[in-house]
């Protein structure tokens, strides 16, 4: 035990170099993105190297917050990035490397889980928004929030593995800096330094993150760090700092000199970044990435039925108005990440009810929510807040049954003969139990190879009718054909498409519309 803690360097790096390798690839997207040249492979590849972190990429990317509801699922990483764009993939990665990177509460510390992403990523997002307003680089700066606590995360670690420690006390210790001397002998900022340089990260922003507490005269020579200083004191402000660092950061003129800052362009950064936190957090706790708010349990939510009784125990929390009422009958506005917390079982629960599908409900919630927030000037005090929620996931549902049911009538209808009336209909099992046994993604590749052996211009009209829902009319003028060509091509697509799947051996239950 004294041998580690007089000389840490050797645990530390072997604690930090058994971390997941998101950050190093963070690092090196960080350099390949600064060519305004760069191209789409190497990025992708890039984020391939790491097989989780793409994975998650590809996952986040098929969210209703990147897609919407109608855009097809992709599967590759070259997809994601053309999706989201390579200013918000860096972005991307870098949550991504959050979420697994905090993967735990810092025990020694005393931070829980989601208060320490939290703290993260609305450090990270401030620090973007002041880069921007002072005309320095905004990927640096959203890196540096993103990895400047990365030393608690090692030293909450390395505390585990040693005997007699005892947790950080704010009362007896007062600053972490304290504690960490006497314990380990260096501080969290030198720690999270030396893991950067370890892992190769550009010097002026280990330089950053080393020294944005201020500790010697040379911080002042490193316009990020002090960028990353005045970042932490506006996040400190707004009630989601760190309680060991209470003291740190303090607004001096000098700093503000040394990034060009005006007192008038912090308090728009300070703007900028709260805003950009809510969408930014609501995205991704709308993609179910770990900072997803918990669903409803099946026992909650009732029955998976469209005629099953509402459960009292749910709507009777959720239809009342969350919103506290103040002596004078107004409405004290609330944050969004509450609102969303405090509505989201009564959504979740009246999609799963009218869907009878736990994800398709999942889908129709998120899409709810990114409409609450488009709207949120007038929701935030609205005593009506719950009502529009319900009318807008019931709208949503309803809309999603009716392009649901229209996209798979088709298989129900397929006839196996040659000529429209000849043969008997080929009944296949509805969407619920269509290809019982294969996953989706497993249906929908059976889906497509069927659809491949039709000739294109078979094929093409009958996806735009059944699986894009334009009539008749629109295809017409889309491919150029007649009126009556678009007909017959899809008449005999059908029955095309119909052999093809009798021969696959489906089962056979009629689909009821």
């Amino acid at each position: 035990m004294s041998d580690t803690r007089a000389n840490p360097r050797e645990r530390i790096l072997s604690i930090a170099r058994a971390l997941p390798p998101a950050p190093k690839v963070l690092a090196d997207l960080g350099r390949l993105l600064q060519d305004a040249n760069a191209s789409l492979e190497p990025v992708a590849n890039l984020i391939r190297q790491d097989a989780a972190l793409a994975t998650q990429v590809i996952r986040i990317s098929n969210s209703v917050a990147y897609r919407g509801s109608r855009e097809a699922p992709i599967g590759s990483v070259e997809e994601a990035v053309v999706r989201v764009g390579f200013h918000e993939i860096h972005r991307l990665v870098g949550y991504v490397t959050v979420d697994r990177l905090v993967d735990r509460e810092l025990a020694y510390y005393g931070i829980k889980t989601e208060a320490l992403r939290e703290h993260i990523l609305y450090t990270a997002l401030t620090c973007e928004a002041l880069a921007e307003e002072c005309g320095l680089d905004t990927r640096s700066a959203y890196t540096a929030g993103l990895l400047r606590t990365l030393g608690l995360l090692v030293l909450d670690r390395v505390a585990a593995g040693l005997e007699g420690i005892e947790p950080y006390d704010q009362e007896r210790a007062g600053s972490y800096a304290t504690w960490e001397g006497r314990v380990f002998g260096l501080g969290n900022p030198e720690i999270a330094g030396m893991i950067l340089a370890d892992w190769s990260f550009p010097p002026a922003l280990i330089g950053a993150v080393r020294d944005h507490h201020f500790q010697s005269e040379a911080a002042y020579e490193n316009t990020l760090a002090c960028l990353l200083n005045l970042a932490c004191g506006i996040v400190a402000g707004t009630g989601f700092g760190l309680p060991g660092e209470k003291g740190e950061w303090d607004f001096t003129p000098r700093r503000f000199d040394v990034i060009r800052l005006s007192m008038g362009k912090l308090d728009v950064a300070g703007k900028k970044a709260r805003k950009a936190f809510e969408a930014y957090d609501l995205r991704y706790r709308l993609s179910g990435g770990s900072a997803q708010p918990p669903r409803p349990s099946a026992a909650a939510a009732g029955p998976v039925s469209c005629d099953s009784d509402p459960s009292p125990s749910v709507l009777g929390v959720n239809d009342d108005n969350p919103v506290q009422a103040t002596e004078g009958g107004m409405i004290a506005p609330i944050d969004f990440t509450t609102f969303m917390r405090n509505y989201q079982d009564m959504v979740y629960t009246t999609a799963v009810r009218l869907l009878g599908n736990e994800t398709q409900a999942e889908d129709i919630s998120q899409e709810v929510f990114l409409k609450a927030y488009e709207h949120w000037d007038n929701l935030q005090a609205s005593p009506t807040a719950g009502g529009w929620l319900k009318t807008v996931t019931t709208n949503l549902s309803i809309n999603h049954l009716q392009r649901y049911r229209k996209r798979w009538r088709f298989f129900s209808e397929l006839t196996s003969g040659g000529g429209e009336d000849d043969g008997q209909p080929v009944e296949f099992a509805s969407p619920e139990n269509f290809l019982d046994g294969l996953t989706q993604s497993d249906r929908r590749a059976w889906v497509e190879r069927a659809l491949e052996k039709l000739p294109e211009h078979q094929r093409v009209p009958l996806v735009l009718y059944h699986f894009e829902d334009l009539a008749y009319e629109d295809i017409a003028r889309r491919l150029g054909v007649s009126l009556s060509k678009v007909k017959t091509d899809i008449m005999r697509a059908r029955e095309a498409l119909a052999k093809v799947l009798a021969r696959s051996g489906a089962s056979h239950e009629k689909l009821e519309v």
